[in-house]
Formats: C-alpha cells, structure tokens, sequence
C-alpha cells in the first residue's frame, strides 16, 4: 500500500477562535510534487501553511508529513522539529544582517545533502549583485527572491512559499517561475504555494485546490480545473467565462436561443430535456463572417498576442470570444461579427 507524502485530514484551520477553512482534505501522493492553492485574499491560505508549518494549532484533524503526525488535536510538533520551511509574503529577512547572512541562515553550507547548491540558486534568481547588501538596501522584490532562495537552501521535506511572486515585477515574473519550476523538480522538494493567480497556479502546479468560503471546493490537476469546474463557485472565481440558459437535447447536444445547436462532450450526465446553465469560455467559439449567427461587438480588448471581443445576444447576454491577432478580420464596437455553425464544444459543463 503506498503512503502519501503529506496527508492532511479533516482538518479545521483557524486563527485563535476565528476558523478559517473547514474540513480540509488533500494528499500529496510523492516527493516533488507541486500543489498551489488558490483562493481570494483574507480566505485563510496563509493560515493553512502557518498551521502544516507548526506556527498555528489545529483543533480537529489530522496532519501527517513521511507517515508521522505532526498536527492533530493532541499532538504539535514544534516548527523547528518539522523540518518544513516557510516563506511569508511580506519580507521576513533579518534587518541587521546582509543578503548573504540572511540566505546562509541556519544552513550548514557542507551538510546540504540534497546537492543544492546555494551559489548555483543564487545565479538563477539573479541576486548575485545584492549579497552585500542589507535588505532595507532591496526593493521588494528583490527581498522576496532572496527569501525564495533561503527557504530553497534549507533542504526541508516540504517547502511552504505564500504568494513568492507577488512583489517581482511582470516582465521578471514569467522568467522566475520557469526558473523557480525547474528548481523544484530537478531537486525534488515537495511543494504547497498559495497564489490569488490562476496563471501561476496552472502553470507550477501538479495538483491545484480552489478555497472558496471556507472550503476546499474542488482539488484536482490544473487542467481539469480549467476545463471542468465543479461548481458555479469555483466558475466565478476564476472568471474564465459566462453562463448562459441551454436546453438538453441529446446525449452530446443542447440548445441555447441565441446561440442554436451546441454540440460536445458533457462532463457530467444531464437528463434530455434538462434546463441546465452552460459554461462558456472565450476560446470555446470560433469567428467565422459567412456564418449566419451574427452577433453585435460591444467591447474588444487587445491582449497582444489576442482579442477579446465582448459580444451582445438577441437576448442582451454578454459573452466573450478569443480571436488570435494577426486575424485579418477585425472588427470595431457596434460590427457584426460572426459565429461559426454549428458550435462545437470539447467539453460541455453544465450546471
């Protein structure tokens, strides 16, 4: 029987009195694994990696890391004793110590059994120039990569990073979580990080788990997370798309009024005749000016590699449709622009 690396159980996580998230399961099945969870701020993501940390008590539950408890209701093993390293958002690096001291904190540089070599992550995150320099000296950023990399260095069993891209710039970020991914998964370190952004999430995780009103919604890979949400609230969150009125009408077919037949694959069984809410997603219908379903623009967004045009029904819905670029038909507010018949969906979700 094979054991998980983390289990978590059941678990209420919370602040004094105030819980936070109920009920909390999810495993993660082997070493190296990468899970993000996702959530609005103030849901209690920072909460759940302070109490697998030790920093937080649990009151109902059961935490378990390499087959051992470490949080339950009568058992707390100290932080220290976990060997499970936490980096916080805000900049947590030690005021009167320099970059260097701060990342060689703790770390007995010859006993880093896990060959992570602390020059070598230094050279990826690029903060090789601010080793000198005391972290009132760095911008925020520049904190939150030298943080990142002193959690890296540790060699803990399990790595806990809250939000550790929030403060690097936008044309960086992209760079550092290649770099970050690859760090991860050539040393192997077991990972959970809480991000507000979806991007992010999809793009690191193994496994990813949406927190919604105190609950872990829906915890699954990255992609069946996209294209099959379990539930409207997990479909609002990530604001990937609107739901619109459809009739079933077959085993792969049903029917909207403005839009016609829409064909596809359900990913749960609806009953013919069902009054469902479809999920539509903008990369989910296709522009096509011969067809004869001809719906008025009413917002175009540039996005550089594409455009999303907001489209306006006969029924005044607002639904969105992805039309790369360097598409040679382009249309301005108040066009008609055309919907290619008949539509074709991968995936029908449907609630």
């Amino acid at each position: 029987m094979s054991r998980n690396f983390l289990e978590i159980k059941n678990v209420n996580f919370k602040i004094d009195e105030d819980i936070k998230v109920r009920n909390m399961s999810f495993n993660i099945e082997k070493k190296g694994d990468i899970v993000c969870l996702l959530g609005p701020s103030g849901i209690g993501k920072t909460t759940i990696l302070r109490s697998i940390a030790g920093l937080e008590q649990i009151n109902k539950g059961i935490i378990k890391l390499k087959s051992k408890i470490i949080s339950s209701e009568k058992i707390n093993v100290e932080p220290e004793d976990r060997n499970i390293s936490l980096a916080f958002q805000e900049n947590s690096l030690f005021p009167h110590y320099t970059v260097e001291k701060n990342i060689y904190f703790g770390v007995e540089k010859k006993k880093n059994n896990r060959g992570l070599d602390p020059r070598k992550i230094i050279k990826i995150l690029n903060i090789g120039n601010l080793l000198t320099k005391y972290p009132h000296e760095i911008s925020a950023g520049e904190a939150q990569r030298v943080s990142l990399t002193r959690s890296l260095v540790s060699n803990p069993d399990l790595l806990l990073l809250d939000e550790p891209l929030s403060n690097i710039d936008e044309n960086f970020k992209e760079e550092i979580q290649i770099k970050l991914k690859q760090i991860l998964k050539q040393h192997r370190i077991t990972t959970i990080i809480v991000t507000h952004d979806s991007n992010e999430a999809f793009y690191l995780a193994d496994k990813c788990g949406i927190i919604l009103d105190g609950k872990l919604k829906q915890f699954d890979e990255p992609y069946n997370v996209y294209h099959s949400p379990n539930s409207i609230s997990v479909v609002k969150f990530l604001n990937r798309g609107v739901l619109v009125p459809a009739k079933v009408t077959g085993e792969f077919t049903l029917e909207n009024e403005d839009l016609g037949l829409i064909k596809g694959n359900f990913v749960n069984i609806h009953k013919v005749g069902s009054e469902v809410k479809l999920l539509l997603q903008p990369e989910d219908l296709e522009h096509d000016d011969t067809s004869n379903l001809q719906l008025e623009v009413v917002d175009k967004k540039f996005k550089g590699s594409s455009f999303i045009y907001t489209l306006k029904t006969n029924s005044q819905k607002l639904i969105s449709v992805f039309v790369h670029s360097h598409h040679i038909h382009q249309h301005q507010i108040k066009d008609r622009f055309g919907i290619k018949k008949p539509i074709h969906i991968k995936h029908l979700v449907c609630f």
